[in-house]
């Protein structure tokens, strides 16, 4: 008989391990089947001792031990995972099963398919060497060629991960040539026929192997592979919206250190933390770095002077961009325009009280969608008519409910859309140019990933054709455009974002490298240095910038934000928080609302600044993994407002 603790896979558990006997042994790292209460889930064996070597501690226990029951099909985790997890415990929030649960595909967990046989290394790991590639993405997919030969060479795999679906086919395409019989690809949107034919070709270790996956499928192991790589590394995508919110490129590098494998990052403009390593000799350079970038387009700024007043309409498009607009439809030229927002407007407020119609759930503004639906008008003679609704929709929560005609707190009519939605670009498009096809690429539009290839496919197909999209379209643009714009940059700007300088001159970047004729940039502000970056591609001087911004403010890669958020009624709010600066003592936290108080219930906020020199701190860690599961924690996120 055994005594057998095992890891539950639970997500957001605080329970580190559960005991029960067994009539068999189970190594360390055995995924099984347990019971707990009513229901059985799945967990990881962590220790598997004697009976007899556990006599007094079982003799000693308030509580009777439950069997294990037998495991006819249990396979083992290879141990570089089970470690990268138990050592991001050190920098997330989260117990090593909660990890698990978290960062294993659903069909590991599950036992549906196996990871290669862990076997022992014919070299012994040394230091990770994490290096920076910044250039554009016909550059960084040579400097990724090159690499995998090299890998190759030495009988390696390498692990290459894309943010997104979209860009798993791309990387296929520009990687496999000569070697697709030892590509291996994973994407969520694969049948699961196609999937067991992956995990198929994973379990093939006769020869190296090139794995493309998204961050889904990225923590998997095989004992050959020596390189990671981390394609457009400055993606938002690599960071999860559930509990515990890992960031992969934390995992990875967290990874690379338990195993020595070289980790790669690349994109046109990494993330400004791993630029700031590299200048200081943390992180090596990859290739030659640039100071400056150089484009075929050209960047034209347009800055819209109008002043609507009672008797001038709002203009949204200046004449130089409808002009243009009219000269692209002319010739059969494509135009691609980015609006920042989806809906009608990102925000509706009451122009008597002010009262801003926010989600509450989340407690962030709701954005005005509009909708139609088609109605039986006349049961005798079949006919219908559209009807138009608007809905109110929150991003963050997703809650879904019917626009109300008045202000709930003074039950005035005078409702104002605030700021430029995709839909209001949409309505000003057909009415400057009826003539013209538009194609809009949203998430009402692009709700699957065949949907959203097929939107690409007409974009490209319709000559002269007009694609309106918001940033989501950007990893399916596989081919350039002629001409390009920006519709709003201020809207674009007013995302509450403590990266949005970077987001914005990364976005600014990426548009001129997918067009060939003329990048247009509509504001109705003066031009700053970052557009004078952007103009001139002054990528070293953007960082340098940046860099001394941020050393400024204590912002990363200074400091580590742990950002907490919770809701409760206003008369428990000050209790909870108390609670809070208690449970984390002597860890100081600056709470504060960023949104009034909505039915008697309120959210607030509160922020940890770590600086660099005392993270990680594992025992904040555990001090935080006591909060009561209401309160939402976050490492490092992209909002602190």
């Amino acid at each position: 008989m055994y005594v057998v603790e095992v890891i539950p896979f639970v997500r957001g558990s605080q329970v580190e391990s559960l005991t029960y006997y067994a009539s068999e042994f189970y190594a360390p790292g055995t995924i099984v089947t347990i019971p707990v209460r009513t229901r059985e889930i799945r967990g990881m064996v962590s220790t598997s001792r004697p009976l007899s070597a556990a006599k007094t501690a079982v003799r000693a226990a308030t509580f009777s031990l439950r069997r294990l029951p037998e495991q006819p099909h249990a396979h083992t985790l290879p141990p570089a995972l089970i470690e990268t997890a138990a050592k991001l415990t050190e920098t997330y929030p989260v117990t090593t099963g909660a990890a698990l649960f978290s960062l294993l595909p659903p069909e590991i967990r599950e036992g549906t398919h196996t990871l290669p046989a862990d076997q022992t290394r014919t070299e012994e790991a040394g230091l990770p060497l994490v290096s920076v590639l910044q250039t554009v993405r016909e550059e960084r997919y040579r400097t990724y060629r090159s690499r995998i030969r090299e890998a190759f060479a030495h009988r390696g795999s390498v692990l290459f991960i894309v943010p997104t679906t979209a860009d798993v086919e791309r990387a296929y395409e520009a990687l496999s040539q000569g070697i697709a019989e030892r590509a291996v690809v994973f994407s969520p949107a694969f049948s699961e026929k196609r999937l067991a034919r992956a995990y198929e070709a994973l379990l093939d270790v006769s020869h190296a192997k090139l794995i493309i996956t998204t961050p889904k499928h990225a923590f998997i192991d095989r004992h050959d592979i020596t390189t990671i790589i981390i394609e457009q590394c400055r993606s938002p995508y690599y960071k999860a919206r559930t509990r515990p919110y890992f960031d992969m490129r934390d995992v990875m590098k967290c990874m690379a250190r338990r195993t020595g494998r070289a980790l790669l990052l690349g994109d046109i403009l990494p993330n400004t933390e791993d630029e700031y390593r590299r200048r200081t000799d943390v992180y090596l350079t990859e290739s030659e770095h640039p100071k400056r970038m150089l484009f075929l387009s050209s960047f034209k700024i347009i800055t819209h002077n109008d002043k609507p007043t009672g008797d001038v309409p709002f203009t949204l498009f200046s004449k130089q961009l409808n002009d243009a607009l009219t000269r692209a439809s002319g010739e059969r030229k494509n135009t691609f325009l980015l609006a920042a927002r989806r809906g009608l407007a990102p925000v509706v407020a009451c122009a008597d009280c002010g009262h801003i119609f926010r989600c509450p759930d989340s407690g962030r503004p709701y954005s005005l969608m509009k909708t139609q639906k088609r109605v039986l008008v006349s049961p005798e003679s079949g006919a219908t008519e559209l009807i138009e609704e608007r809905w109110f929709v929150s991003g963050t929560s997703g809650k879904r409910v019917r626009a109300p005609d008045s202000c709930p707190m003074c039950s005035s009519w005078r409702l104002r859309e605030r700021g430029i939605g995709i839909q209001h670009i949409q309505e000003e498009l057909r009415r400057l140019h009826p003539d013209t096809p538009v194609i809009v690429f949203d998430h009402t539009t692009a709700t699957t990933f065949k949907k959203a290839q097929r939107l690409i496919t007409n974009f490209y197909d319709t000559k002269g054709a007009i694609l309106l999209a918001t940033p989501m379209v950007l990893p399916y643009l596989d081919a350039p455009v002629e001409h390009a714009a920006v519709v709003s940059l201020d809207a674009t700007r007013s995302i509450p974002s403590w990266r949005a300088d970077e987001e914005l001159f990364a976005l600014l970047l990426t548009l001129r490298e997918l067009t060939r004729g003329i990048v247009f940039v509509q504001t109705r502000t003066e031009t700053d240095s970052l557009l004078e970056y952007a103009t001139r591609g002054l990528v070293d001087q953007f960082y340098t910038d940046e860099i001394e911004l941020r050393d400024s403010l204590a912002y990363p890669p200074f400091a580590t934000f742990i950002h907490l958020t919770f809701r409760a009624p206003v008369a428990e709010l000050m209790d909870l928080e108390a609670h809070i600066t208690t449970a984390i003592a002597p860890t100081k936290v600056m709470f504060y609302s960023t949104t009034a108080p909505q039915g008697g219930v309120a959210t607030r906020n509160g922020l940890i600044r770590v600086r660099t020199e005392l993270w990680p701190d594992a025992s904040l860690m555990d001090r935080l993994r006591t909060l009561p599961p209401s309160v939402r924690i976050e490492v490092n996120p992209a909002r602190i407002v």
